[in-house]
């Protein structure tokens, strides 16, 4: 029905931003805590503020990651650093919060997550098809060899489909509808 390799018997998808749009909301409240963060390390530092950018940055360093990873990610590109954070840390402690994950699972761009949601049905990993909106859900898919990555380049996510090739997706698509079309 949707034109996917026979041998594919799960399909994983991606839920933030790619079964619910959840980018954008994210995206200002990143660039929202980031500025005020970026803001201060600037006075502190004597340095120019360079405010967060609300599409590149949020594409390139958060979105498809846990946000620990994120926020990582972004502040080591701004050549920032804070100490890592502990659950029982005060408020107005400058740190990023750790979220220690039961099973140990790394986020996106390694395949962790997509080969643990393959294994909840029995699912070899070549019978799975994963269907990501993210490059790093892209990078994932393919690090864990599934069957089929596609890459859902959205109309709100200009310029993400030549990368999603690029990063290993067997098919790119404007939008989840054209797999239904192309039968």
């Amino acid at each position: 029905m949707l034109g996917l390799p026979a041998r594919v018997r799960a399909c994983l998808f991606d839920l933030d931003g790619m079964l619910t749009q959840t980018a954008k909301v994210h995206a200002a409240a990143w660039k929202e805590m980031s500025d005020g963060c970026l803001r201060e390390h600037a006075a502190r530092e004597g340095t120019a503020f360079a405010p967060f950018d609300a599409l590149q940055d949020y594409d390139e360093y958060v979105d498809g990651r846990p946000r620990e990873d994120g926020v990582r990610s972004f502040l080591a590109a701004r050549g920032a650093r804070l100490p890592e954070g502990a659950p029982d840390d005060p408020p107005q402690a400058e740190t990023d919060a750790v979220l220690v994950h039961e099973r140990g699972l790394r986020g996106k761009p390694a395949p962790d997550t997509c080969l643990e949601a393959a294994r909840a049905p029995a699912v070899d990993e070549d019978a799975a098809a994963v269907f990501a909106d993210a490059l790093a859900g892209v990078e994932a898919g393919r690090a864990g060899r599934f069957g089929l990555v596609a890459g859902i380049d959205r109309v709100d996510r200009v310029g993400q489909a030549e990368q999603s090739g690029v990063r290993g997706a067997n098919l790119v698509v404007r939008d989840l509808a054209e797999l239904m079309e192309s039968r």
